[in-house]
């Protein structure tokens, strides 16, 4: 048995009584939680390694709940393109892959979350279907080694799409059915998958049934894009035949309910707000994507007036060139502000609850993580306040929505395995990563036939 003292400073834990303690402590047993409380209670114990925390935050590690890790490669590419003609530019990168770069593409997107705090994550994966290597098996490989908390959704795409990337249904099931008994609850339930429909109008309704079906027989969660942008439904009316809406496609369909997570959602309507609500389906939300395509400001304060679980999410490293929750949270009040016209339509604390304890539950993970609390997982994070953009810190949810960002983060904990100190990654030789992915990057581009923007300059200078 191992155990871990996170020792004094200020330990916000983020538990249903919303419990912060100025001069607390954590005592981390194994992979649980033992003890959180003030310090001059803390009971009278051996511990193997102690951590001072003297001018930090103690809080969860926060819950991103919707990412494309696999399209880091294409980070910074195309960001003044609308989503549409931004994915004709990323698929081609996608199809260059071998299964080093998709298993470097992936480590480098998980390192990037847990630099940021991000300890628990879901990957909708995007990849064409290679004969030389299966794209599932280097991202949970990737997902392993990194020691993040991961849930993988590979997207399903069934017709009107880039035939590398399509499949049968019967293969799509074939390939989920073999992936989640090989990995689903690996490594002591730190990793998982899912299943779901990458894009809306690549389905029909059977496969959308279909794919319900094999989500209950298999016990896993749906994860999907939901009406992304207005040019969703125009296309989902255009191939269905009819004028219907994502959302009541789904309803139609039985792709509704506490075990489906709609990412992404922003073209909605009221009655598909009360569908949301109705079945108890999750909402994951990514505002900075949606300002960064300028499709508008995601109507965030319906959700929460309709009573709807919220998680927030980054999406993908090329959607909006980063991995920084504490953003998301920022700009989630930001927009839900000014969408509705009221100051108050989205608070600090609710927000970084959608980031931790509410993110949590809306990802299906809320029994074990997403507050610190005894018996809870040990995915616990430290943030360095003595910094010139957080003091004061009279109020400290405030001050992390607001002023925080992912580099405050010093140690990350993961199933009670330190991952970061200090800033320092403790599993991963990040210079050798950082490099190895420049170069790999590079490779698939030049194999795609993407002219890079620095290259011209780059000529010039010899």
């Amino acid at each position: 048995m191992t155990t871990t003292l996170f020792q004094g400073g200020r330990v916000l834990t983020l538990d249903a009584d919303g419990n912060d303690y100025p001069d607390g402590c954590v005592l981390v047993r194994d992979d649980r939680i033992e003890y959180v409380g003030p310090r001059h209670q803390l009971p009278d114990t051996p511990v193997d390694q102690t951590l001072d925390m003297s001018g930090k935050l103690v809080m969860p590690g926060l819950v991103n709940g919707h990412t494309h890790l696999s399209m880091v490669f294409g980070r910074t590419l195309g960001p003044e393109k609308r989503l549409m003609q931004w994915l004709d530019q990323q698929l081609p990168i996608l199809e260059a892959f071998d299964e080093e770069a998709m298993y470097v593409a992936q480590l480098l997107g998980c390192l990037e979350n847990l630099k940021n705090g991000n300890t628990t994550l879901v990957e909708n994966l995007v990849a064409p279907h290679p004969p030389a290597y299966t794209p599932e098996n280097a991202v949970l490989q990737a997902m392993r080694d990194a020691g993040v908390r991961a849930t993988l959704a590979p997207g399903f795409l069934g017709r009107n799409f880039r035939p590398s990337y399509m499949e049968s249904l019967d293969l799509q099931a074939r390939r989920i059915t073999d992936l989640t008994h090989e990995w689903h609850g690996a490594d002591n339930d730190r990793l998982r998958l899912a299943t779901g429909p990458l894009l809306p109008w690549c389905m029909t309704e059977a496969m959308f049934r279909q794919t319900r079906a094999l989500a209950d027989d298999l016990g896993i969660c749906l994860h999907m894009h939901g009406a992304e942008t207005a040019e969703f439904n125009t296309l989902i009316a255009k191939h269905f035949g009819r004028d219907i809406r994502q959302v009541e496609l789904l309803a139609e369909t039985g792709c509704l309910g506490p075990d489906v997570q709609l990412a992404a959602v922003y073209d909605i309507s009221a009655r598909e707000v009360a569908l949301l609500a109705e079945s108890d389906t999750r909402v994951l939300l990514d505002p900075p994507t949606r300002l960064f395509w300028g499709s508008g400001f995601p109507p965030i304060h319906p959700f929460l007036e309709a009573g709807i679980t919220c998680g927030l999410a980054t999406n993908g490293p090329a959607a909006n060139c980063g991995q920084d929750l504490f953003e998301s949270m920022k700009y989630a009040c930001a927009t839900a502000k000014t969408a509705k016209g009221d100051p108050d339509a989205l608070d600090a604390t609710r927000a970084l609850r959608m980031a931790t304890s509410e993110g949590a539950k809306a990802i299906g993970r809320d029994a074990q993580v997403g507050c610190l609390a005894p018996g809870m997982k040990a995915d616990v994070i430290t943030l360095d306040l003595q910094q010139p953009h957080l003091a004061p810190t009279l109020d400290v949810s405030a001050a992390l929505v607001y002023s925080a960002r992912g580099t405050d983060v010093r140690d990350v904990m993961v199933d009670g395995r330190l991952l970061i100190e200090n800033r320092r990654a403790l599993l991963i030789d990040e210079a050798a990563l950082l490099g190895q992915a420049e170069q790999l990057a590079r490779r698939c581009a030049k194999a795609a036939g993407i002219k890079l923007p620095d290259e011209g300059r780059r000529m010039a200078e010899q």
